[in-house]
């Protein structure tokens, strides 16, 4: 149950939601139990935007400006290089399977219904 947890709260959310919580109980205390059931459901919907947030750049490749990270002329040419060798070993590798596609002999069709009802 404890994992359960873990994926869905985070811990910033929670402590956040605490202290709003003590806030309105020393505020108010008469609306900190009609308040409890409406912390208890927020707290969910409000840990997965504050993950959203923290996770919003992180996978990216990208710049802080929003620009692909420069490569120089030489890495590209090397880059370009590496994906001809790769193009080429895939075509030799699609003849060669065509190859021996074309040398393996065909299976015999079964002959169709109306053949063998005419025989």
């Amino acid at each position: 149950m404890k994992s359960m947890f873990g994926m869905c709260f985070n811990w910033k959310v929670l402590v956040g939601l605490a202290a709003v919580g003590v806030g309105l109980f020393i505020v108010a205390p008469g609306y900190a139990a009609a308040a409890l059931p409406l912390l208890l459901l927020a707290a969910c919907p409000l840990s997965m935007v504050g993950m959203m947030f923290a996770m919003k750049g992180m996978g990216s490749k990208k710049s802080a400006d929003g620009a692909l990270p420069a490569k120089t002329p030489e890495a590209l040419h090397e880059e370009l290089a590496s994906l001809r060798a790769e193009e080429t070993r895939l075509e030799r590798e699609i003849s060669e399977s065509e190859a021996r596609d074309a040398e393996q002999p065909q299976p015999a069709q079964p002959a169709s219904a109306s053949h063998r009802i005419a025989s």
